[in-house]
């Protein structure tokens, strides 16, 4: 009886669920990471996914380089926005894991990008790599 009561009070501690965020999904695209994504405009290796894929869309709307795989997005053409790809990343957990590891190796990569927010913010950046399934920003 003791142990079910000390059970009992153990588990009305712990915090409740909270509800589901509910996301707005702002774009999807495909991109190649190639190695001009992994070098910095002034030349210096970039060896974080975050980085990468700012580098991308920085090369993708500002400088006009782009490969055969790579999207168009109706978010990142805005300097702003791309400014904050790498902590969209981070918030997106994917700061980790196979394409991280790609990225800090300076190994080219073809990803799957979801930009997701709240109202009319963007703020986390769900990814996929080739072939991988993923629920979007649900």
């Amino acid at each position: 009886m003791r142990r079910a009561v000390t059970i009992a009070l153990f588990l009305a501690a712990l915090p409740a669920a909270s509800p589901a965020q509910e996301w707005t999904q702002f774009a999807y695209y495909l991109a190649r990471i190639g190695p001009e994504d992994l070098r910095s405009s002034s030349g210096q290796p970039i060896r974080s996914l975050g980085g990468a894929l700012q580098q991308d869309r920085a090369n993708y709307h500002r400088f006009g380089i782009r490969h055969a795989n790579d999207e168009s997005d109706p978010v990142f053409a805005n300097r702003d926005l791309r400014a904050r790809i790498p902590a969209m990343v981070a918030a997106g957990g994917n700061d980790r894991g196979r394409l991280a590891r790609m990225a800090r190796e300076g190994r080219p990569f073809d990803v799957g990008v979801f930009v997701c927010g709240s109202g009319n913010t963007p703020s986390v950046i769900y990814i996929a790599g080739r072939g991988e399934d993923h629920s979007g920003c649900n």
